[in-house]
């Protein structure tokens, strides 16, 4: 065999081992392979994504306003709404809406049918742990979140941790003096109570008979309005009033329980919500 021919071979051995010997080099330089892009850059599974204010503008933004604080739906970046709605109240409306509104199921499977092991759909687009994120934040609960596995087999720890970190922030504490964001336990209302309320707490915005004044505040007294409006949203918006209605038109207002003569207790509440639901039913009370 030459000499020439024998170059030649290592010429061609040389070619065939370059590609093998560059991506070699790439590994032990810790890189990815050509055209992988770096674990920041790639695609996330909708399962994958932990990142509240990504989940927050995809599921809540077009109802509940941009950071929470204006939109068609009540406020949910609201000190005082996020002191008094209990953590379980809140998981539960997020996990399976609120029966009657626009309030939709946002859990995509509960629970396993007995017999035939399939998940059962719930109609949602969020995984149980990326509902525990956006419970955390809007109650402003410190947490942390594992993520184990890639892809279609990736899985969501969340777990509270005093270390986290919160967009919105920590949650002040509930004044001492806040009604109960749910109807207490034996509590009713009565009609008469409520009139008598409506007419020193209500009724200069919204009309001694509740159906609106012109230039303060709309209509109670409407049927289409009562209908539409769920009697929890009615007894939080008591309780919170519309801070984003704050600084458009100082003649335009909805007080907290706080801001009037005298704050308002649960009990006044649920007198109020009974008067309301007498106007539904044509005059005819529920309760007493």
């Amino acid at each position: 065999m030459t000499s020439a021919t024998t170059a030649s071979g290592s010429r061609r051995l040389l070619v065939r081992l370059t590609p093998c010997l560059f991506c070699l080099s790439l590994l032990s330089a810790g890189c990815d392979l050509p055209g992988q892009p770096e674990e920041k850059h790639r695609p996330k599974f909708p399962d994958e994504v932990s990142n509240f204010q990504t989940l927050f503008n995809q599921n809540c933004r077009g109802c509940h306003g941009k950071d929470g604080k204006a939109g068609p739906a009540p406020l949910l970046n609201d000190d005082l709404f996020r002191a008094v709605i209990p953590e379980g109240e809140l998981r539960a409306v997020i996990t399976d809406g609120r029966e009657g509104t626009s309030m939709p199921a946002f859990l995509k499977k509960k629970g396993v049918a007995s017999q035939s092991g399939v998940q059962v759909l719930h109609g949602g687009s969020l995984t149980d742990a990326q509902i525990e994120i956006l419970v955390y934040e809007i109650k402003g609960i410190p947490y942390k979140v594992v993520q184990e596995g890639h892809g279609e087999l990736a899985k969501l720890r969340v777990s509270k941790d005093p270390g986290g970190q919160l967009a919105w922030g920590p949650t002040p504490q509930k004044p001492t003096d806040a009604p109960d964001y749910e109807v207490p336990e034996g509590e009713t209302g009565d009609k008469a109570r409520g009139a008598g309320l409506f007419k020193t707490a209500c009724a200069g915005c919204h009309g001694s008979d509740g159906k609106g004044t012109r230039d303060k505040a709309g209509a109670l007294n409407d049927l289409a309005f009562l209908t539409l409006t769920h009697h929890q949203t009615m007894r939080r918006l008591l309780i919170t009033g519309r801070p984003d209605l704050e600084g458009r038109d100082p003649k335009i207002k909805m007080p907290s329980y706080k801001k009037h003569s005298k704050p308002l207790t649960s009990q006044d509440i649920s007198d109020l919500l009974e008067l309301m639901d007498s106007w539904k039913t044509n005059g005819s009370a529920k309760g007493k």
